[in-house]
């Protein structure tokens, strides 16, 4: 990403456009780049890279099946102005889509947040909108940064102050970024940032921990799911290695991973072998 001019930053997220993460995102980031601000129009925390295409209606209300008709490839995503930029009626990765696409101006970079809640784990980048949005754009090859803040146990009132901490490094990743080569290395940067009532302790390069449990258990008739793992960070007990990003954000330190999109297969050969002896 090199530069002439300051950046235009594309900011979205999937706690809703009225969130008071990415109003702090908007107010930092507008101090070294030209921010437009396209976000779901209500929280859609959790809905991973789910796309509104393919949600045709009729006039009625129903849902109407696919076919083969050239409309059926293209869908309404509705959306009303708002005081940031566009409230869209659609997911996180619909708002990366239309404002990469659709815009008078195409985003030099794209900013995701910044969400309530720390998002750890090799496992939470599908489940993310946040981390979503940002991946998203990563395979519309351009540059992202997904921003969150823990929030675990923190009990009050989150307002735009909260995230000062998480607008400054936004603003310095993006400020700073260009004429760097930082994104001719990577695709996006996942980031999360302490609770704002904890001391700082500076940022640590990390890889995303690929400790994961989930239990189920039936009781009483019915289905229960319990996340062991966030219990045992209100614990402050992960067995994370030190290198990974649940572990620096343990520590207090603002943990930055360095992401390319998935599902990239360096190596075909052996998994050829297995299936030509199996088919």
């Amino acid at each position: 990403m090199e530069l002439d001019s300051e950046p235009h930053v594309l900011l979205t997220n999937d706690d809703g456009i009225d969130a008071p993460g990415i109003r702090a995102l908007a107010d930092a980031l507008s101090t070294v780049g030209t921010v437009t601000v396209v976000a779901p129009d209500r929280n859609r925390s959790a809905v991973g890279r789910s796309l509104s295409y393919g949600r045709t209606r009729s006039s009625t209300g129903d849902e109407l099946s696919i076919d083969l008709s050239d409309s059926a490839f293209t869908v309404p995503v509705p959306h009303t102005d708002h005081e940031l930029g566009y409230a869209v009626d659609g997911t996180p990765c619909d708002c990366t889509i239309v404002g990469i696409n659709a815009l008078e101006s195409t985003p030099d970079i794209v900013v995701s947040g910044c969400n309530s809640g720390a998002n750890l784990g090799a496992y939470v980048f599908s489940r993310s909108g946040t981390v979503s949005a940002a991946m998203e754009a990563a395979f519309l090859e351009t540059p992202a940064i997904a921003m969150s803040m823990d929030t675990l146990g923190y009990d009050k009132e989150l307002e735009p102050a909260d995230f000062e901490r998480a607008g400054e490094i936004a603003a310095a990743l993006v400020g700073g970024a260009p004429g760097t080569g930082l994104f001719d290395r990577l695709d996006y940067l996942n980031v999360n940032v302490p609770r704002p009532d904890r001391e700082p302790n500076g940022f640590a390069v990390t890889r995303p921990t690929r400790v994961y449990e989930m239990d189920a258990t039936h009781e009483d008739g019915g289905f229960q799911l319990t996340n062991r793992l966030w219990q045992q960070m209100a614990n402050r007990d992960i067995p994370d290695p030190e290198d990974t990003d649940r572990h620096a954000l343990l520590e207090d330190q603002v943990s930055i991973s360095p992401l390319r999109v998935p599902f990239e297969v360096e190596n075909t050969s052996p998994v050829r072998n297995v299936l030509e002896d199996l088919l």
